[in-house]
């Protein structure tokens, strides 16, 4: 499987997430995602390019939600919220070879994603997770079966919310439908970043 990692750089600090981007470096199979939300617009560029250039060019990194900074950081893509701006009015503004993930909460907002071009869909909870607590239970594993099969289509699909390493043998009867994990913790908490996402990986 794939793994892709999502940044949340408030909850372990500057000097933490270095460690983390660092032990990330140069892993195949593994795509981040950073989240600044609260950064002014030239930090957050600030924040991109030094996240690129210590993970290097063998992992794609995501902006979330800004696709203007993510091109003017030189990054490989954006992830729009689900409440984001239109995938396709995106795609008509950025260059070709430009990915562009979008978040889902459902298998049916999956399955529209898909159909309308996004390079990767991140598809949760599919566990319980503290920060989506709010926003009703969980989908559970097997809402996984309702993503159409892998080869039908060439989007990356990744579960994300609540899954560790303990969880990951749940979601193999649904590995026909997923491209890999999504995961915040998982990583960016991990005594060992890279063998936690190794782990993934090599699923």
């Amino acid at each position: 499987m794939k793994a892709l990692y999502v940044t949340d750089r408030a909850a372990i600090g500057p000097e933490r997430f270095r460690a983390v981007l660092e032990s990330l470096a140069g892993l195949e199979g593994l795509s981040v995602q950073l989240r600044e939300r609260s950064l002014p617009d030239g930090e957050v560029v600030v924040e991109t390019r030094r996240a690129r250039d210590t993970l290097g060019p063998r992992v794609p990194l995501f902006v979330n939600r800004r696709f203007d900074l993510a091109l003017a950081a030189g990054a490989s893509g954006v992830h729009l919220p689900a409440s984001g701006l239109p995938l396709a009015a995106v795609r008509r503004h950025t260059p070709r070879g430009f990915s562009i993930g979008v978040s889902t909460h459902s298998a049916a907002e999956a399955r529209e994603a898909i159909v309308h071009g996004a390079d990767v869909v991140i598809l949760g909870p599919i566990f319980s997770t503290p920060s989506k607590e709010s926003f009703g239970a969980p989908l559970g594993p097997e809402s996984l079966a309702g993503l159409p099969p892998a080869g039908d289509h060439g989007s990356d699909i990744f579960a994300i919310g609540g899954i560790d390493a303990d969880r990951l043998d749940s979601l193999a009867p649904y590995r026909d439908r997923i491209s890999g994990v999504a995961a915040i913790r998982m990583f960016q908490e991990a005594a060992d970043p890279r063998a936690a996402a190794a782990e993934v990986i090599r699923r």
